[in-house]
This record gives C-alpha cells, sequence and structure tokens, in this order.
C-alpha cells in the first residue's frame, strides 16, 4: 500500500472510530447546505464548491445529547484544479482503464477538515468535526470533479433552553493523487489549500427545551454563577414611560421621520396614551456587505414596549379602518463571527456585535430607544378607506463594535475599543394586505434594512492602528439586512414565549423547490345547504417553490389557478356549463407544522368568477369571494378577496381542502341560481391538490 493509500486508510479510520455511540431519537429532520469556497494555495486560488447534508432531531433539552446523524461531505473541485493536484504524480496522472458503460473514476482522493461552530444562547463552542477521508466519485457531467466522505460529528449538550445551531466557517482541504500514482512507485505528493466560505452558513437549527433535571451522563455540573448567567435568557421588561428618561419615545429628528410618513389620518381617531406591553423578540437572519460581496450571519433580540400611544377609530362602528401603535425599542445583537473576503481575496474573520445608541448629541439622562410603527387595520374584513398595506417601521441608531479577529487566519488583536461612528438603523415589515392575507405581527415577521451604511471604524489595534484595514474590508454604504424573527414574547404574561423567553423563528425547509403544479380532480363549491353547487373536472395551481431551509411561512408562494370542465348545478337539478376563472394571483401562506409533520396552509386572494348564461339566454357571471361589511343601519356589503385551507402531506403529497367555508356568493353575481343567494355564505366544497414534482416541507 502507499503512503497515501495509507494515509488515507488512516484518516478514515479515526473518522469512523471517531463517532460516540448514542441513542437516535425517532423525529428526524434533513438539514444540509450548499456553499461556495475560495481556496488559497501553492496553486493559487480556486473557487471550490461544498455540499454538506445531515439529519438533526426535531428538539432536544437542556443537560441531554444532540446528535447528528451521518454527515456527508460532496467536495466539487474544478477541472483545472484536479489536473494540478494530478499531474503531481510523478510521471503525470494516468487513469484507470475504461470500461464499457461506466464512467471513469479520476485517481484522486484527500481529506477536508470543516470547521463547524456549534452555538446556543450566550456560548458558541468548536464542533470537534472528525476530518473526511475524501474519494472521487464517477463523473457528472458538469465541468466539476466530486470528492464525496462521511462521518460522525460528537454530540452536543445544550446548557440553556432556546436553540441550538451548527454554522459551517472555513475548511482546510488536502488533495493527493490516488492509486494511478500508488501503482507507479511514486513518494508522496499533493496540495494542501486554506478555503474560507463566501458565506457563513448556518445549516440547521434545535429548538431547546428547559431539561428534566436528570444530568446527561458525562455533562458538566454548573457552578451556581454559571445558572445564574443563564437567567439572562429570560425576557427582560423594557421600563414603561415615566419610569426611566432614558425609555421613551424618542424625538430625534431622524428617528420621528418613521411617524410622519404616511401621515396619521386627520379625522376621526382618537389619540391614547397609556403604559403599553412589554415584549422581548428573538431574531436571526444575514448581512450583506456590499464592498466585501458577501454575507455575515447576524443574532439579534429586540426590548419593545408597544402601544404607548395608540390611534384607533373614535366609532367603532362607522370610524376608519385603521389602528395604529407606537412604540420603543432596544435593540441588541449577539457577537457573532463572520468572514468576508477583505479586498475581493484576504479571508478577514472577525467577532462583531451592534450597539444600540442615542442619537448623535444626546445626553445622559436623553432617551437611548429608537422608535417603532405598527400600522394595520381595524377590521380586515371590512374596505380599506385609509391603509391599503400594513406593516411595521423601526428606526434607532447603532454602532458595530468588532472583536476577536484574524486576517488569513493570522490572530490580530483589535482590543476593547474597536468601533464604528453611530449609524441610522431604519428597518420596515410587511404584515400583508386584503389580497396576500394579514399577517398578526405577534407570531413573527420578515425586517429588511435596505441601506445600512457602515461608518468608518476606531480604535482598533494594540500598538498598530488597525482601524484603516476593517473600514477597507466593509465600511460604506449600500448593506442589505434580511432578519427573521420568533413569535413576540410577553414576558410579563408568558403569552408567546417559550420558557419564558423569547422563541426563535419558526421558519421551514423545503425540498426539491422549483416550478410545482398542483392539481384537483374534481373541484367543487357548495352553497350553505349543499343543495347547489359548482363542480369542476379540474383546478390546477402553478407556483414556484425556492429549495432553502429558513424560509418565511408567510408569502409563501405566488401562484395562478386555472379550472376545466366546469357546470353550475341549481337547486331544482338545472345543470349549466360556465368558463371559470380566477381574478388575479393567488398567494399561498404557511400556518403550522404538526406534530406528526402535516403541514398547514391557506391560499389568500381568491375571487373564483363562472361565466355562464341565465335561463333567458343573457350572459351572466357567479362570483365566488370574500365578502366585505360596512356601516351598520344598513350594512353595505362588497366584494373582497377570500380564502381556503388545506393540509398537506409529505407522504402522500396532497394537499388535501376544503374551499367555500371562508367564500361568499358575491353581491357583484349576476347570474339567478336557485340555491345561491347574494352574500350568503358558501358551504364545505372539496379539492386535493397533488403537488408535481412532490415537495418535503418541514420545519425546521
Amino acid at each position: 500500500m502507499s503512503r497515501n493509500a495509507a494515509r488515507l486508510a488512516a484518516v478514515a479510520a479515526v473518522t469512523v472510530s471517531s463517532g460516540a455511540l448514542v441513542a437516535v431519537p425517532p423525529a428526524m429532520a434533513d438539514i444540509g447546505t450548499e456553499m461556495k469556497l475560495v481556496c488559497s494555495g501553492e496553486s493559487g486560488t480556486h473557487r471550490v464548491g461544498l455540499r454538506i447534508d445531515t439529519t438533526v432531531p426535531s428538539s432536544g433539552a437542556v443537560g441531554e445529547p444532540v446528535q447528528l446523524g451521518t454527515v456527508r461531505v460532496d467536495v466539487a473541485l474544478p477541472a483545472g484544479l484536479a489536473d494540478e493536484v494530478l499531474a503531481k504524480a510523478p510521471g503525470g496522472a494516468s487513469a484507470p482503464p475504461p470500461v464499457t458503460g461506466v464512467e471513469p473514476v479520476p485517481a484522486l482522493g484527500g481529506v477536508a477538515r470543516v470547521r463547524a461552530a456549534v452555538r446556543e444562547p450566550g456560548r458558541e463552542m468548536h464542533g470537534g468535526w472528525p476530518a473526511f477521508a475524501l474519494a472521487a466519485t464517477p463523473s457528472r457531467g458538469d465541468g466539476t470533479v466530486h470528492l464525496t466522505g462521511s462521518g460522525v460529528a460528537p454530540p452536543v449538550v445544550p446548557r440553556s433552553p432556546g436553540g441550538l445551531s451548527w454554522a459551517i466557517g472555513d475548511v482546510g482541504l488536502s488533495l493527493v493523487p490516488g492509486q494511478g500514482a500508488a501503482e507507479a512507485g511514486a513518494e508522496e505528493a499533493g496540495l494542501s489549500m486554506r478555503c474560507a466560505a463566501e458565506n457563513e452558513t448556518v445549516i440547521g437549527n434545535v429548538r431547546v427545551r428547559r431539561g428534566t433535571g436528570t444530568q446527561a451522563p458525562g455533562a458538566r455540573i454548573e457552578a451556581p454563577s454559571q445558572a445564574a448567567a443563564q437567567q439572562q435568557e429570560v425576557c427582560e421588561e423594557i421600563p414603561a414611560p415615566g419610569l426611566d428618561p432614558r425609555y421613551a419615545l424618542n424625538d430625534a429628528d431622524a428617528l420621528n421621520q418613521i411617524f410622519e410618513d404616511p401621515p396619521v389620518p386627520a379625522t376621526g381617531l382618537t389619540k391614547v396614551e397609556g403604559p403599553g406591553l412589554p415584549y422581548c423578540i428573538g431574531a436571526v437572519g444575514f448581512v450583506n456587505i456590499k464592498k466585501a460581496g458577501n454575507a455575515v450571519p447576524v443574532s439579534a433580540e429586540t426590548l419593545l414596549r408597544r402601544g404607548v400611544t395608540t390611534y384607533r377609530a373614535t366609532n367603532q362602528l362607522t370610524g376608519p379602518n385603521y389602528l395604529e401603535q407606537l412604540g420603543y425599542i432596544v435593540n441588541r445583537t449577539d457577537p457573532v463571527p463572520g468572514t468576508v473576503l477583505g479586498f475581493g481575496f484576504m479571508p478577514t474573520r472577525a467577532v462583531a456585535e451592534t450597539i444600540q445608541v442615542g442619537a448623535p448629541g444626546a445626553g445622559a439622562s436623553d432617551p437611548i430607544t429608537g422608535n417603532l410603527r405598527l400600522m394595520g387595520l381595524r377590521k380586515p374584513d371590512e374596505p380599506t378607506d385609509v391603509l391599503d398595506e400594513t406593516g411595521i417601521k423601526v428606526a434607532s441608531y447603532v454602532r458595530v463594535k468588532a472583536g476577536k479577529a484574524e486576517v488569513n487566519g493570522v490572530p490580530l488583536d483589535l482590543g476593547d475599543a474597536c468601533t464604528t461612528g453611530s449609524t441610522l438603523l431604519s428597518a420596515e415589515s410587511f404584515l400583508g394586505n386584503q389580497f396576500t392575507g394579514v399577517l398578526n405581527p405577534d407570531l413573527g415577521q420578515t425586517a429588511i434594512v435596505k441601506d445600512l451604511e457602515i461608518p468608518a471604524f476606531s480604535g482598533c489595534g494594540e500598538g498598530e492602528d488597525l482601524s484603516p484595514l476593517l473600514t477597507a474590508s466593509i465600511s460604506g454604504s449600500g448593506n442589505y439586512v434580511n432578519l427573521e424573527s420568533g413569535r413576540w414574547c410577553n414576558g410579563a404574561t408568558g403569552s408567546g414565549c417559550d420558557d419564558n423567553a423569547a422563541p426563535l423563528p419558526e421558519t421551514w425547509t423545503i425540498r426539491p423547490g422549483g416550478n410545482v403544479t398542483a392539481v384537483a380532480k374534481p373541484f367543487t363549491l357548495n352553497n350553505l345547504f349543499g343543495t347547489a353547487g359548482l363542480r369542476c373536472e379540474s383546478a390546477t395551481m402553478r407556483f414556484r417553490l425556492d429549495a432553502k431551509h429558513w424560509t418565511p411561512r408567510f408569502m409563501l408562494a405566488k401562484a395562478r389557478m386555472s379550472f376545466d370542465g366546469c357546470e353550475l348545478r341549481a337547486a331544482d337539478n338545472t345543470v349549466r356549463p360556465v368558463d371559470v376563472s380566477q381574478d388575479g394571483e393567488l398567494w399561498l401562506n404557511g400556518v403550522l407544522v404538526r406534530e406528526d409533520g402535516r403541514v398547514d396552509l391557506t391560499v389568500n386572494g381568491v375571487k373564483i368568477n363562472a361565466t355562464g348564461e341565465n335561463a333567458d339566454g343573457t350572459k351572466c357571471q357567479a362570483r365566488m369571494t370574500g365578502l366585505f361589511t360596512d356601516g351598520f343601519f344598513p350594512i353595505v356589503y362588497s366584494e373582497g378577496p377570500g380564502s381556503f385551507s388545506g393540509t398537506y402531506d409529505n407522504g402522500t403529497h396532497v394537499l388535501s381542502s376544503t374551499p367555500g367555508t371562508s367564500l361568499n356568493y358575491s353581491p357583484e353575481s349576476t347570474c339567478a341560481v336557485s340555491g345561491f343567494v347574494k352574500n350568503q355564505r358558501l358551504g364545505q366544497g372539496s379539492a386535493d391538490f397533488v403537488l408535481d414534482p412532490p415537495q418535503q416541507i418541514t420545519q425546521p
């Protein structure tokens, strides 16, 4: 056996023997990621692909080991890099003799050392992943050479409730010629490369509940001071107005702008002031650094005092369909490491956090808070007269502070005072409208910062000013932030909390994604008593699902729907053919993943129009839509978008729905059909949509 082959065999043995024998929970979810690496070595710089796949338990508990399934890696080398490695074998590389009908396998192997970090609230640790022995696979015809390997990662014992996540960072890659060179009697030859991830990626997350008090074998016994530190994860209450001058609505000009655009309606509203409600909100996401051309992860918590000022309709029956709440916030981000490619080629890794500060020129007793504005509909089932879209606006001032850092693997001492100047952070969340569906903000939402300016750094370095390095690497405008928040936790009541702490976002994983065709045969809608109805031989929804982890549930996909072979049956058993269509687009929204794995969804924006003829031969329309009401004496009815609910089964790939119970026979209908009464709610129909290609929708 050659030295190269022996080395790979030894690494493989270490890889297998490093796995611990643990009980694997029965409920497991597939997780994984595809990453791009920038690898540097004696041969220059190359872009290499990395795919990681494994499984993760659906939940865990404090003090109990959490074990990933077998970790499988797939390294995709550009053909030029593979040729350079093969050329290092004395006499050059030789391919194995061809076998008819079998794709050739390059004589190439290697070892991948993946830097995996395990994170939980207040702690980050090394994942201890094994070195993966790599072997080449048959060509896939994509212009790259694939090396694959697998191994077992050690279990992790969480100390705190909340969440446990695995993040993939840098990779060490050693490549060697394989059997072809060995059989030629070659001395050891190979190529070592250091690879930086273009985007540090979180591949999976486990929700961790408080333990039962039983200590896991080998787990550390925490000292009282350590146990007390965990209490920081309990939802803190931001002071109410009047208790501390630092916590109040902030009247700084830039922060007040969110209260002025759009303006509050001038009439029909009453302003109410009070203590508001305290919340804490957990969020995770990323920041796209424009100058560096990649993204870094973000983990944040917001302390909120909501509704210290409320604008509501003076007359709850006839007043504007409008509700507005103002509040103030304090944002915190956890110190999270991230890697960027400084100047386009230099891997620069630093631990950074944002710190909320007062407005420029503020005094010691002035507010340190940011402002929040929530604009919504008083009654979503009434016509809009002031506001078409609901949403949240937030504005605050923050600084960016950098901690530990390294450039190209060399540690740098930045000191304790490495920060930027203050910068304005303005975020918005779209909560929907009557067509997309309106999201309850308490359930969590996506917050977007379209343009975050990162000011220049100062105070960085001990004995040498390293501020220009960080400034040149990441400072500037045009940076984009995307955060997904969990349920809003009211620590005073426990509402929306997990163990009295802010829960993590409830996002989904979708595979394989792509363009989806969902066909129901048949599709039926019935009147309230089932004596009349609309029946189509088929209904087809077409939409696109993005294949990715951490997908927000709201506005999951935009869809189109068509119908074939439709007829309208009246209560007197007369039947007439009709052409049926959907007015405009539909929106699919996620609700929850049940314990049995089935997925609840809603379809919003439903306006079904059946065109046919009345008994006298005149053209008419029978419309099944949502119904809006306005006024009191008399009540005025108008047509609006409707919705229906469904449940998707990951095993059968069928979205079973009962359309009709949230729809009405529209007041704009012109078809006279016995059994259908204008403004009357429809009864239960049926539609089982079969998805092609089949999809897996899971959490996480």
